[in-house]
């Protein structure tokens, strides 16, 4: 089953996109399931479930927690019994909140935990390898299509030094084009939040590349065109060569 496990939705501060075009677009790429993770709340996710409900695409519901660490998905078993952040450990507005703190909190609530984008240094606060000395992740984002590869390829390394599996998504949030690039292929079916967050924690899952890629040039040649195809490993470069990695 391939889900994409990183979206947002006018739900999260800066993006405007309806979660029925996020899904129609998904569809296109012959994804199975869209998880919506708006920043810092899960707000909201009553709308989400009844747009799932209404889809031929499955529906899940997850939270992109920003720290002063970095930002990690965390995916509850019943998200719309969760408290929010803000409700928990006030304002960020000051400064952001401790991961130290929250993501114990997090745990302890029967989340899953993913650090999302670890190595991208374009995003305030990257955990870089802070990641390596928690052993609370259930994995790590291994496949973040907005996300330069390189980066991409040190949360495979981290991933595979902590025994851990990586993921795939999307990341949509400024433009519908940018659905469909990321995904997470799941070993077995999903059809409720509650099996979704048991597979994340079982951890048989891969990240994976879809959607159309730009072919990688060398300096001095312009870009020839674009490799097609939906399904394809995630963790691998451009263009054709699409490989799956755990």
């Amino acid at each position: 089953m391939l889900i994409d496990l990183h979206a947002h939705t006018h739900l999260s501060k800066g993006c405007d996109l309806d979660p029925r075009a996020v899904l129609e677009r998904a569809a296109l790429f012959g994804l199975d399931g869209v998880a919506f993770t708006e920043t810092n709340t899960q707000d909201g996710c009553d709308e989400l479930f009844d747009v799932g409900a209404k889809s031929k695409l499955k529906v899940f519901v997850g939270l992109e927690l920003i720290t002063d660490k970095g930002q990690y998905l965390c995916f509850f078993p019943k998200p719309e019994l969760a408290p929010e952040p803000v409700q928990l450990w006030g304002s960020n507005r000051e400064k952001p909140w401790s991961a130290a703190e929250c993501l114990p909190k997090v745990k302890s609530m029967g989340a899953a935990i993913i650090a999302a984008r670890p190595y991208d240094r374009e995003f305030p606060n990257p955990p870089m390898d802070f990641i390596r000395s928690l052993n609370l992740l259930s994995g790590v984002e291994g496949y973040n299509a907005k996300v330069k590869q390189t980066a991409n390829d040190l949360a495979v390394e981290a991933a595979e030094s902590l025994k851990l599996p990586c993921t795939g998504g999307s990341d949509a949030r400024g433009s519908l084009d940018e659905v469909g690039r990321g995904a997470t292929l799941f070993k077995r079916p999903i059809a409720t939040q509650e099996q979704l967050v048991a597979e994340l924690l079982k951890g048989e899952y891969w990240p994976v590349m879809a959607g159309e890629l730009p072919r990688l040039t060398r300096p001095g040649e312009a870009q020839a065109g674009k490799s097609g195809g939906k399904r394809g490993g995630g963790g691998g470069g451009g263009g054709g060569n699409r490989r799956r990695r755990r």
